[in-house]
């Protein structure tokens, strides 16, 4: 079950025998509610930070196979010459 932070705020609870003191109930709700919306919203930034580091180490690596196939034709070219 996915919970919101509008979820824990709207949150209600049934009334007991010497119940709890409802606003301290609420409070703790609130308080609760914006740690959630805090930690769904840094959980978002880091997922797109993840996103654009996994894009990076893509264009990276193909940096490095063009680099490699680069050094190869280079290394070819020498040997040929050489010959």
């Amino acid at each position: 079950m996915k919970i919101t932070a509008l979820d824990i705020r709207q949150k209600t609870f049934e009334k007991a025998f010497r119940g709890v003191d409802k606003d301290e109930v609420q409070a703790f709700l609130n308080m609760v509610s914006q740690q959630w919306e805090r930690l769904g919203d840094e959980n978002r930034e880091l997922r797109l930070k993840l996103e654009h580091a996994q894009h990076d180490v893509q264009k990276m690596r193909e940096v490095e196979s063009s680099l490699y196939r680069t050094l190869k034709t280079a290394e070819d070219t020498g040997n040929s010459i050489t010959e």
